[in-house]
């Protein structure tokens, strides 16, 4: 499958990648949070038994951390489904590797929104972005943004359209990560997450 999406809900609607192992993301994760923390593999087969697994609710107390390629995507339990919040920045900063938070949610959503940040060593600081696309409806009116040096794969033309919604598509979303070498149509290798989670 591919993420991010809207098959398994809020919970894959936005996702992480982190051009780190799994084991050492799971792990430097788990460092940065309290005691409370452990990592363990996750047991799980399949997406849909992940999800089942990160319900939204409250505060997060879940993170999965999965496989795909030579990255790691991570989700999330959190209140309204996976929010990353500022990981992809901090692992550019403390691991010293690529990072980026990317969200996908469709037109026909309450609140539609496609979502790039890369973050980077050679981010600007003080938050290491390298390059942030977002085209989003929060309620009211759409809006798009960028910040930072546009990458030569980007369709800049698009970024002109008349109607906002169009200026940074899902299928740019897609073209833009394989682009950035994240393999966004290799199956996750769902037997070999980790569970980051806290102690109840």
């Amino acid at each position: 499958m591919t993420l991010p999406s809207a098959a398994g809900g809020a919970t894959t609607e936005q996702v992480g990648f982190f051009e780190v192992g799994t084991p050492d993301l799971a792990e430097w994760i788990v460092r940065g949070l309290d005691h409370g923390w452990t990592a363990r593999p996750a047991g799980l087969a399949s997406m849909n038994e992940a999800v089942a697994f990160l319900t939204p609710g409250g505060d997060v107390a879940r993170y999965i951390c999965v496989p795909v390629g030579r990255w790691t995507a991570l989700i999330s339990d959190g209140p309204l489904g996976t929010d990353v919040g500022l990981l992809p920045s901090y692992a550019a900063r403390e691991l010293g590797r690529r990072a980026i938070r990317v969200v996908n949610v469709g037109d026909t959503a309450t609140f539609p929104a496609r979502v790039l940040e890369v973050y980077s060593p050679d981010g600007e600081p003080p938050l290491a972005l390298e390059r942030s696309i977002v085209a989003a409806n929060d309620g009211g009116r759409w809006v798009f943004e960028t910040s930072g040096s546009a990458y030569p794969f980007e369709d800049q033309s698009a970024y002109s359209n008349r109607v906002k919604a169009r200026r940074f598509t899902a299928d740019m979303v897609y073209v833009y990560l394989r682009e950035l070498g994240v393999p966004v149509d290799t199956e996750p290798d769902w037997e070999a997450a980790q569970l980051v989670e806290r102690a109840p």
